[in-house]
């Protein structure tokens, strides 16, 4: 019997041993072809910020009622016959968002690009040049999101540098050209985020107009497929006023509506509604659900519809997986879809501007 314990305990461990050796070099072959799977929102790095405050005790602007009433009204002013009378919200899933690559500029694996600008945005700010230019790591398979904006960003775990690009273009020679950028020097790992960027502002410069760290106030991929988003969401708007609301640090409205909200102004769905009696769609639920708690804010403008953002599938898709975002992958088919429009803009209410400051 103890000859077979031991031989038994033997051959466990063994398999222990084969198996950690599997995993640590399936791990290494996908660094190696410059796969980057870490979730930003899995957890979530930016637990204790804004994104993750609560809104249930906001305080209401004097015309906050109004501008809910106006809300799903405004893209009829700025969209095309066509579409006047049957769209409000859609979803950006693979153009006009914010594509985030996670990096590690301490793997001798990690892929490497140079970064060139002679945006004045860029070029006339010694920080921008030090910090978003030059050799920059990034995997080969990289690529903005579609569209005009261009935008994406990366996330350097091995440092904390957090850079964002707008408008970029790579040459025939590799080399990417930008019209603007921004960062935030976090700890390594993204360690205390929230804590050290509460108001996830960018220190310099922005890839879109309110200078935030946009791109985790998207919808997660991780978050999709498990059921729940816990952290407030950003949407870019038909038009905004003119002006801007804590926490974005300039904005490019130019409606001239009294009651079109400012880029940054927070808004929430009433928490008294059971968002589960109003027949939603099941993603519009999930995604109305995360307002009601956490609240939300206009972060750029369109002068189309207004469209939540969700994170970009380029990651997966460069491992030659589906777009789980599309017809036949994994979250459109568990929601039956991920059509917005019936997202409740009346039911919204917004807090006075610069609420928190």
């Amino acid at each position: 019997m103890k000859i077979f314990k031991m031989i038994r305990n033997k051959t466990l461990i063994l398999s222990l041993l084969v198996l950690s050796a599997c995993c640590k070099q399936s791990g290494e072959d996908e660094q190696q072809k410059g796969y980057y799977s870490q979730s930003l929102f899995d957890p979530y790095i930016a637990q204790g910020s804004i994104f993750t405050r609560e809104v249930k005790n906001m305080p209401l602007a004097k015309n906050s009622a109004a501008i809910a009433a106006y809300m799903p009204k405004m893209p009829a002013e700025y969209l095309p016959e066509r579409f006047k009378k049957t769209l409000v919200t859609s979803l950006n899933t693979t153009s006009y968002n914010i594509p985030v690559y996670i990096v590690n500029s301490q793997d001798p694996q990690q892929e490497y690009a140079n970064f060139e600008s002679k945006d004045n945005r860029v070029i006339y700010k010694e920080d921008l040049v030090r910090y978003t230019t030059g050799r920059i790591p990034l995997p080969k398979y990289a690529q903005p999101a579609g569209g005009g904006d261009k935008s994406f960003a990366v996330y350097d775990s091995a440092t904390g540098m957090m850079r964002e690009y707008f408008h970029a273009v790579k040459d025939d020679k590799g080399t990417w050209h930008f019209s603007a950028s921004g960062y935030f020097k976090a700890k390594p790992n993204f360690k205390d985020l929230g804590k050290d960027n509460f108001a996830m502002q960018h220190t310099t410069g922005g890839s879109a107009v309110v200078c935030m760290l946009n791109p985790l106030s998207q919808i997660g991929i991780a978050e999709a497929r498990k059921g729940e988003i816990c952290h407030a969401l950003s949407f870019t708007i038909a038009n905004a006023g003119k002006g801007f609301s804590y926490p974005a640090k300039q904005g490019d409205g130019t409606s001239t509506n009294p009651n079109a909200p400012l880029e940054g102004q927070w808004f929430r769905i009433d928490p008294n509604i059971d968002l589960n009696k109003l027949k939603l769609r099941p993603f519009t639920l999930l995604v109305a659900k995360a307002v009601q708690k956490y609240g939300g804010y206009a972060a750029d403008k369109n002068l189309f519809c207004h469209a939540f953002n969700a994170e970009h599938p380029i990651n997966e898709m460069a491992q030659g997986k589906p777009n789980t975002w599309e017809k036949g992958g994994d979250i459109y088919e568990k929601y039956n879809g991920i059509d917005l429009n019936d997202f409740p803009w009346h039911l919204t209410q917004w807090a006075p501007v610069d609420w928190g400051k």
